[in-house]
């Protein structure tokens, strides 16, 4: 009896796991979670047998594939919430100067949007930054309507793009 399982499995291994190989290595996986994988679906096959509980309608080669796609998916979605946090780092590739002070280009618009006053860094970081919609922006600023709002931050940006008028790169740039 135990031959003629040995037998059986060969057979089955032997006509199922290319196309099971196949199919694992078209999702993204490697022949050692092929072997895993079909394992597991030739377990859960037998299982099934074993307590009549088994009903396809399809060949034991297609069957099987469709086991391993499920099994295939429940790992990925496992794996995808047990990523180790230690080496995030590296796999994400954080760049070199990711740690280093901001270009001398920011700290110089920095001190450009400062010179164009408070009330108008306010304003503008209400705006861009923080991403707020005129009317919520004319109700923390006191506007009457979103328009003066509105109006008010285009002469925020007129005194900021002064600023950037004077200086000697801009005028390198125009010459």
């Amino acid at each position: 009896m135990q031959e003629k399982e040995a037998q059986w499995l060969t057979t089955v291994y032997r006509d199922s796991f290319p196309q099971v190989a196949r199919t694992v290595q078209q999702l993204g996986g490697d022949q050692e979670t092929a072997k895993d994988l079909f394992h597991d679906a030739l377990i859960i096959y037998l299982e099934k047998q074993r307590n009549h509980t088994l009903d396809i309608r399809v060949s034991l080669k297609a069957y099987l594939t469709g086991i391993v796609k499920i099994l295939w998916i429940r790992k990925c979605k496992q794996d995808s919430r047990q990523r180790p946090l230690d080496n995030m780092e590296d796999q994400l590739g954080i760049p070199e100067d990711f740690y280093t002070p901001a270009p001398e280009r920011t700290t110089r618009l920095l001190r450009y949007l400062q010179a164009a006053g408070s009330k108008c860094l306010q304003l503008l970081q209400a705006f861009y930054y923080e991403q707020r919609s005129m009317q919520e922006i004319a109700r923390q600023f006191h506007f009457k309507t979103a328009r003066s709002a509105t109006v008010q931050k285009y002469k925020c940006l007129e005194k900021v793009r002064e600023q950037v008028k004077n200086t000697r790169e801009y005028e390198e740039a125009v010459a």
